[in-house]
């Protein structure tokens, strides 16, 4: 049977000395990163006399890599409890008025079930009526709506999620050997071991015991101890700190001096009363200027009496905002370039003594040379004991050692095994399985004169154009349809906008319109095949607007009760939306529309940190100022808050910490800057009735001032050096991708980022196969935005006389490389 003879293969493999230290070493090299070296991790290869513990390593070896994703699914399920659980400042808030006239009115109510399932948050964030200000029906404790869950059962969810990653622990450890040493080996293991283990109990018990005030901030730790990119990207970002502590102590210099100055100048004037009346309200007024919020507001009141005052905000402006913030960003991105640097080079250099170890492993008797059964047995291993690599094939394996053995003598040097590292990142695809429906179900049609001819049209460039004409027309019949509601014409009482019925010349031929691009959709997938369909951006776009379009349309035109006009606008829009394929014909949209497609999920990781940041901060806002903003007209809090005139006036309740949702909304406004203070004055004034401490304004401030300059100065700019760094590295690897067809070696023809070849002859070594022609594109491993897909399957595809003998190399620029024309063809 299959499974007799794979246990058979991996017991031959294993039979050679080394094999299983080599694969583990191969996959270290290929995934880029070594959590421990071989000797941190239990080796079932070595003592034949624990046969049942070596058994249980592998088989929790692979869980643990096949699990993951559950895991990490986990963790974002605790992580996102505290959206919709009830906010832990008012599970118990029987100081508040509002609670003591509950208790009050009814005795039962501390027995009832909504305290028992919510605390006092239902009473509190459901609870309506007159405000402080005099406005009927509004909410008292202004929040989001999102408490779904229970205290039960979001103390369910915890501890089911904590089982289920306690579980993947246990096989963590099982695949460790159950050897404690092994488990905590000394660096990487070990933090992230004890980390999520000491993470682990506080949520259990905290749970347990209905303690739940650290719960939000376990939950971000925990979830962060298992995100490897977004550890990498943090750790980047703490070492650019010392970097950027020069331009912002220089900064800080500035606003102390310019303070002082602006405090003896305006002293006893209405602007020195206003914005200086001492040293620690002049620095606040003048970091206030440096995030623009109150340029030019700050300098009226000096500037109408003396013109002259207005050399002193501008040259603070000049110094400060202009000099010193922009040479903030420039040391994040001198910095974020050093770290990608130093990133690649590491990566090289781990790969490269990696593979060094593995070849002496497997180098028995001291040739430089490994022989083909003994990769054959590596591959083997691989393929059934390492999950993180890709499954193999028999006729892959045969490809993958032809790369390898570019002087064709059916043994591996060391310099050809160092290629291992790039080998490994590449995907073979048969170009059988690109295939139509029509070519393999019914090939005497693909065949035939008409259904040839067809093909010819749908590929051509004129059937796009005329797909364009068509998106324009339908643009100019749907402005047409929406020009009186454009036109700001009141539309509410014409019933063709809201009935759901196609009524009108132009829902129908809006309809025509809809069926034409199903037409198109179902012609390119039959002609080039649903694989090939869905590898063009262009055509996933396409193909996605057109089933939102006849969906909605179905919901909106078929017979029923549900005509909801917001569904029949979203029609409309899905319908215009389209026109974006527009966009796609300019050369240089096309590009940058490239460019975000491969930086985007790179970026996950960066924006990872801003989220984890923000998280940090709106569960302690929660804590430290849940229920602060509140219109209950018997909290003494809500008087003091109709005192800060631009935060009422402005309509700033919405913008509080009273859930979850709220204070995240509150943190992106803060990281926008714009009208921050606006936000920060209510909260100031808040704090400073009700029974608040003195000194509570500048917590508050406080308070903002960590998180920008962690939010703003600090991951944005790294976002900024992330993107800048990305766009110009991708830049260039399009302009490669996009370059001339490139022969190599008359083997392979390279076109864009893919290359195809005909798989008998890999570099020079016969691999076996006849007649197969396969395509071969680079699928990396570490998701880095540096990676030149096109040249390194120009280097894979060279021979020893051609190719170089860096591994860097991948990341070169295109070298045409001219030969006899290959047999196979795109």
């Amino acid at each position: 049977s299959s499974v007799s003879r794979q246990i058979n293969e991996r017991y031959v493999a294993l039979k050679e000395r080394g094999v299983g230290h080599a694969a583990h070493l191969i996959k270290d090299a290929v995934i880029g990163r070594q959590d421990a070296p071989y000797a941190g991790y239990y080796d079932p290869y070595q003592n034949e006399q624990k046969a049942w513990r070596n058994t249980f390593s592998v088989i929790c070896g692979r869980l643990v890599v096949q699990l993951r994703g559950v895991v990490i699914f986990s963790n974002w399920i605790i992580f996102m409890l505290t959206f919709f659980e009830p906010p832990p400042w008012c599970r118990d808030a029987s100081h508040l008025q509002i609670v003591a006239d509950e208790y009050e009115y009814d005795p039962a109510y501390s027995n009832s079930s909504t305290v028992k399932e919510y605390g006092d948050c239902k009473l509190l964030l459901d609870a309506y009526g007159t405000t402080a200000d005099d406005e009927e029906n509004q909410q008292l404790y202004p929040n989001s709506n999102t408490m779904w869950l229970t205290i039960y059962q979001s103390k369910l969810v915890e501890l089911t999620c904590v089982f289920f990653i306690a579980m993947y622990m246990a096989f963590a450890f099982a695949d460790d050997g159950f050897v404690p040493r092994l488990f905590f080996y000394p660096g990487y293991k070990r933090w992230t071991h004890s980390v999520q283990c000491l993470v682990l109990v506080c949520l259990f018990s905290s749970t347990v015991f209905e303690n739940t005030t650290c719960n939000p901030f376990l939950r971000m730790l925990i979830l962060g101890s298992f995100l490897r990119r977004f550890q990498r990207e943090l750790w980047t970002f703490l070492k650019m700190v010392p970097a950027l502590l020069m331009p912002l102590s220089m900064l800080a210099i500035i606003v102390f001096f310019y303070s002082w100055f602006g405090v003896v100048v305006f002293y006893n004037s209405p602007q020195g009363i206003a914005a200086f009346p001492n040293l620690a309200e002049g620095m606040w007024t003048l970091w206030i200027c440096i995030t623009t919020a109150n340029y030019p507001d700050v300098n009226m009141p000096s500037y109408n009496e003396n013109r002259g005052t207005i050399f002193f905000f501008i040259s603070f402006m000049l110094f400060a905002f202009f000099y010193v913030m922009n040479l903030v960003l420039a040391v994040a991105v001198n910095a974020y370039d050093e770290s990608i640097e130093e990133r690649k080079s590491s990566r090289a250099k781990l790969s490269k003594d990696l593979l060094s170890e593995a070849f002496t492993l497997l180098d028995h008797k001291d040739e430089n040379s490994i022989s083909r059964d003994s990769i054959m047995h590596v591959m083997t291993i691989l393929n059934q004991d390492i999950p993180e690599i890709l499954r193999l094939s028999g006729e892959e394996k045969s490809i993958i050692f032809g790369f390898l053995d570019k002087d064709g003598d059916n043994t591996i040097s060391r310099h050809e095994f160092l290629e291992f590292g790039t080998v490994f990142l590449l995907k073979l695809e048969k170009k059988s399985d690109y295939a139509t429906f029509v070519e393999t179900r019914l090939p005497s049609i693909s065949r035939s004169h008409f259904y040839q001819t067809l093909c010819k049209s749908v590929k051509s460039i004129r059937f796009e154009s005329s797909v364009d004409i068509v998106l324009v027309l339908n643009a100019s019949i749907v402005a047409a349809q929406d020009y009186p509601m454009l036109a700001g014409q009141d539309v509410s009482q014409d019933p063709s906008y809201q009935n759901g019925y196609m009524d009108t010349v132009y829902e129908k031929a809006e309809t025509i319109f809809t069926v034409l691009y199903v037409i198109e959709a179902m012609l390119k997938i039959m002609v080039n095949g649903w694989k090939h369909y869905i590898e063009t951006p262009r055509n996933c776009y396409d193909f996605f607007i057109t089933i939102l379009v006849v969906l909605a349309s179905a919901y909106v035109y078929y017979p029923n009760a549900y005509n909801n006009h917001a569904i029949i606008e979203f029609v409309v829009m899905a319908r215009v939306l389209r026109l974006g394929r527009l966009l796609f014909r300019m050369k240089r949209f096309r590009l940058f529309g490239l460019i975000s497609l491969e930086i985007i999920p790179a970026a996950t990781s960066v924006f990872m940190v801003l989220l984890f940041i923000g998280y940090f901060f709106s569960s302690l806002g929660m804590l430290l100022y849940g229920g602060i903003i509140t219109r209950d007209p018997h909290n003494p809090v809500s008087q003091s808050l109709l005192e800060a005139d631009d935060f009422v006036d402005g309509n700033y309740w919405a913008n509080n910490f009273n859930d979850m949702f709220s204070g995240m909304n509150v943190l992106f406004n803060w990281l926008v800057v714009n009208n921050w203070t606006t936000q920060t004055s209510g909260m100031e004034h808040a704090l400073s009735g009700g029974g608040h401490v003195t000194g509570s304004k500048w917590l508050v401030r406080l308070f903002f001032f960590s998180f920008y300059l962690l939010g703003v100065i600090g991951i944005s700019n790294v976002i900024t050096s992330f993107i800048i760094n990305a766009f110009f590295q991708q830049l260039q690897t399009i302009e490669h991708r996009q370059g001339p067809d490139e022969v190599i070696e008359g083997e392979a023809l390279i076109r864009g980022s893919r290359a195809v070849f005909e798989s008998s002859l890999v570099t020079g070594t016969d691999t076996g196969l006849r007649n197969t022609v396969f395509y071969a594109h680079i699928r990396p491993k570490h998701m880095d935005v540096e990676l030149d897909e096109r040249a390194a399957l120009r280097r894979l595809f060279s021979r020893s006389s051609t190719a170089s003998s860096d591994n860097n190399s991948i990341s070169a620029g295109p070298q045409n490389q001219v030969q006899a024309e290959p047999t196979v063809s795109l």
